[in-house]
């Protein structure tokens, strides 16, 4: 992609390339190609290098290392290729080790929370969310559409194991019998972070006293705040990557 540039970053004639035509006092001017300057181009992450989105799975991400490995192989793309593929061994070493892939997603404003349900078929606009909080583990989901929810044994609880793990009547029987309406329909790009929230943080205590797990006493409430740092925090990496008019 060309940086936006201005006129003044156009080639221009040189005076020694001004001559006078013979019997004339007109000066005439060779024909020079303009070109277009490739300026401040942003450098490509190690996400982008690989091809692949920032929740990718680490077997995604290898079979996206493979298949870049090949195309640029130096006896296929020359030297050229002999770069590349350094910087996609960089790119590889860092997103298979979660500790480093962590540290990375940081210092490019990427943050990966993890869902806690998977997906049955494609996507869809609208999502199944159990608030864990008011849930009294009844079982009557788990009960209803089995493929879908679980119960959580170790607090007593039931969950979204997989999106659409039933049929439509099924879940909907399931949400309809729970006693005190803890199963909600939610949109899809907010279950990440709802999943990440109800899940049971440990709890800060001093010694043997206070400690234990907890959980947002309004998980949706929750939510918003949280998206709300969230996006304040990615504006600001933004606003400090961005280059200055000195630079």
């Amino acid at each position: 992609m060309l940086a936006s540039f201005s006129i003044h970053q156009l080639s221009r004639p040189k005076a020694a390339e001004i001559h006078l035509r013979l019997g004339s006092n007109k000066p005439i001017c060779r024909r020079q190609k303009y070109v277009a300057v490739r300026c401040c181009e942003r450098k490509k992450n190690y996400y982008e290098l690989l091809g692949v989105s920032t929740d990718s799975s680490s077997q995604e991400i290898k079979d996206a290392y493979r298949k870049q490995q090949k195309k640029h192989h130096p006896d296929i793309a020359g030297e050229k290729g002999h770069e590349n593929t350094i910087k996609l061994n960089k790119a590889y070493e860092v997103l298979m080790k979660e500790d480093l892939r962590r540290e990375y997603d940081a210092s490019i404003g990427q943050m990966r929370l993890g869902a806690s349900s998977s997906w049955k078929g494609p996507l869809r606009p609208k999502a199944i969310f159990v608030d864990e909080n008011a849930c009294i583990g009844c079982r009557e989901c788990v009960h209803h559409a089995g493929n879908t929810f679980i119960m959580d044994e170790a607090v007593g609880t039931a969950r979204v194991k997989v999106q659409y793990g039933d049929d439509d009547t099924k879940i909907e029987i399931s949400v309809d019998s729970c006693p005190v309406n803890c199963i909600h329909w939610v949109d899809t790009e907010e279950l990440e972070v709802l999943e990440y929230l109800i899940k049971p943080q440990p709890k800060e205590g001093y010694g043997v006293f206070g400690q234990g797990w907890e959980r947002p006493a309004n998980v949706f409430m929750a939510a918003k705040s949280f998206n709300k740092q969230l996006k304040q925090k990615v504006e600001n990496q933004r606003r400090n990557a961005r280059p200055t008019d000195k630079e």
